[in-house]
């Protein structure tokens, strides 16, 4: 963001747009036909594929701070975000469209990064951007991204679909990016403490896509979501789905060293930032007790992460928490909501 500020509204939409056309070209070998430059793209999925279709907004001042990301970060999460929903079902991403909120005074090397970002992301995924929208705001930048996948036909993992038995499973730690977040919050406190891991867990998710493949092609999984609302509140998910219950072990909850320095510093609990923090964007799973062991070790040895199983699918309608001296609460589900007001 050096040299001659140019703005959006001194650019114009049409103009603006070709500017970006150069970001969104399809790969060679992909499945669309049609990129931008017409009213839809078009994409050809296998006769044998089910289309996966989610959207989500992500709003200046709600999910990021420009002072606390680079616009490459904030294009990064904005598609990732998206790609995790995908991989929640086990599917993989066909193509994205991105539509954008600008105010007319904003840089537009702003503009190039956030798509710079959002590139990045599209590569490493095979998640090509292929179109989009863009219209001026009064207020704070928007960005809203939709992407179409597939997943062979009769094998997306739902909600629905957990057991009584069933072992739950996460990929990874949890509780990053709230250490992440509350740093940016309240530098003071954790100044000196490394914070690297929760910074990145917190401005570049990693969608768990590969991982997603991996678990539907070698085990039989009987429910799947991504943690974007914390494990406490999309659990409740799986099992409000299911009509089970759930007892969660809180010694088995897997906690990033980093993560617990930054909660000790805050004078908070680490197991609650793993618990409710949200947007890990780790994959929560449930699947037969006999599963999961047998490839545990194929898996940390491709994706250099662990399976951690975490609690059990139970009868009933109660998720519980069972501490390390056998007692159990209510679990109560506390991850983020847009429209009520934040709990502590």
């Amino acid at each position: 963001m050096h040299g001659r500020v140019i703005r959006v509204g001194d650019m114009g939409e049409f103009a603006l747009i070709d500017r970006l056309q150069r970001f969104l070209q399809a790969p060679s070998g992909s499945q669309v036909v049609k990129s931008i430059g017409d009213d839809c793209a078009v994409l050809q999925p296998s006769p044998e594929s089910e289309l996966i279709l989610t959207t989500d907004s992500q709003e200046e001042g709600v999910h990021y701070r420009l002072d606390w990301c680079a616009p490459e970060d904030i294009g990064w999460r904005c598609l990732a975000i998206n790609v995790s929903d995908i991989a929640a079902m086990a599917g993989w991403p066909l193509g994205a469209v991105v539509a954008l909120s600008l105010p007319p005074e904003l840089d537009v090397a702003f503009v190039d990064g956030l798509y710079t970002g959002m590139q990045e992301l599209a590569r490493d995924m095979a998640c090509p951007i292929i179109g989009g929208n863009m219209t001026k705001t009064t207020g704070r930048v928007s960005v809203t991204i939709t992407v179409l996948g597939e997943v062979p036909k009769g094998q997306a993992i739902y909600r629905s679909g957990a057991r009584p038995g069933d072992e739950i499973w996460v990929t990874g730690t949890l509780g990053g990016a709230k250490a992440g977040l509350e740093a940016l919050l309240q530098p003071d406190a954790v100044a000196g403490l490394p914070a690297s891991h929760a910074l990145m867990c917190y401005r570049r998710p990693q969608p768990r896509l590969h991982e997603a493949q991996f678990l539907r092609q070698r085990a039989t999984l009987h429910s799947l979501l991504d943690l974007s609302d914390g494990l406490s509140g999309d659990l409740r998910h799986i099992c409000q789905a299911s009509g089970v219950g759930a007892q969660i072990e809180a010694d088995a909850v897997p906690i990033h060293d980093e993560t617990r320095r930054i909660a000790h510093a805050l004078q908070a609990d680490p197991l609650s930032f793993a618990l409710h923090g949200g947007e890990d964007f780790e994959l929560c799973f449930t699947a037969p007790p006999t599963q999961i062991d047998p490839i545990r070790g194929d898996f940390d040895q491709q994706f250099h992460r662990s399976l951690v199983r975490v609690g059990t699918i139970r009868k009933g309608k109660e998720v519980t928490l069972k501490q390390p001296d056998g007692s159990e609460t209510v679990l109560p589900a506390r991850g983020y909501d847009h429209f009520r007001p934040a709990e502590g």
